[in-house]
């Protein structure tokens, strides 16, 4: 008999309860958009930041001296395999950019592309990925390669890519801020002008440092010849 009066009185608490609930669920919900999107503007400025801009600089080139040093250090082997191992991972650093480039930034919706599409509408605008960014992913492949081989040997390796990436920084500096210094140089004004063709045509020329990748792949379009079918229908 006492099962009756009581059951009544427990539905409008199991409603409240869901109530509560669903209530607690939205504003879940509502927080964490409002949360990311704080911090996608908080991003927005990091990399849009002229200080980022100059401090990444510096600090890329204070990294890869790091790497060069201590790969020196903990190597033991010849210093032509030492120069070896650095000229290969600067070589491969070109193919890391072009993958980068193309699949990355020019790829699907990220916060990689959203930063490099800022750059296409404003090429002169002092853009960088945030600070120590480039730094824990050079550290990241140290840390994988050295399963593989000693780790001085995978420290030259590491500042081999590194050389390249700050070789590229450096290079695509000039080539929006400082093109009259390039001009100078006949390889470098060829790459200027190609990278120029890029923002005008953004399914080409994704090699900033060299064109190597983009003749290997089929993206390669010199200056003075008008865009191949194929490119423009990537584009479009």
């Amino acid at each position: 008999m006492l099962i009756t009066p009581i059951w009544p009185m427990l539905r409008p608490a199991q409603k409240d309860d869901r109530l509560r609930s669903r209530l607690g669920g939205r504003l879940g919900e509502r927080m964490a958009t409002q949360s990311g999107r704080v911090m996608l503007g908080a991003l927005d400025r990091i990399v849009s930041s002229s200080a980022n801009y100059w401090v990444v600089l510096l600090s890329d080139v204070v990294g890869a001296l790091a790497f060069l040093m201590f790969g020196l250090y903990r190597f033991s082997g010849l210093g032509v395999v030492a120069g070896v191992v650095v000229i290969v991972g600067f070589m491969t650093w070109g193919l890391l950019e072009y993958v980068l480039h193309r699949w990355v930034l020019h790829g699907p919706p990220s916060m990689a592309r959203r930063g490099h599409a800022q750059h296409h509408a404003d090429p002169r605008a002092l853009i960088s990925t945030p600070l120590f960014v480039i730094m824990t992913g050079a550290l990241a492949i140290w840390a994988l390669v050295r399963l593989v081989m000693p780790s001085g040997v995978a420290a030259l390796l590491v500042f081999g890519l590194y050389a390249g990436y700050n070789y590229f920084a450096l290079v695509h500096h000039l080539q929006h801020h400082r093109a009259k210094d390039l001009s100078r140089v006949a390889y470098l004004r060829r790459l200027e002008r190609l990278h120029n063709t890029h923002h005008h045509r953004p399914a080409m020329n994704y090699g900033i440092s060299t064109t190597m990748w983009d003749r290997l792949f089929g993206t390669f379009q010199p200056t003075n010849e008008p865009a191949t079918e194929l490119l423009l229908l990537k584009h479009d």
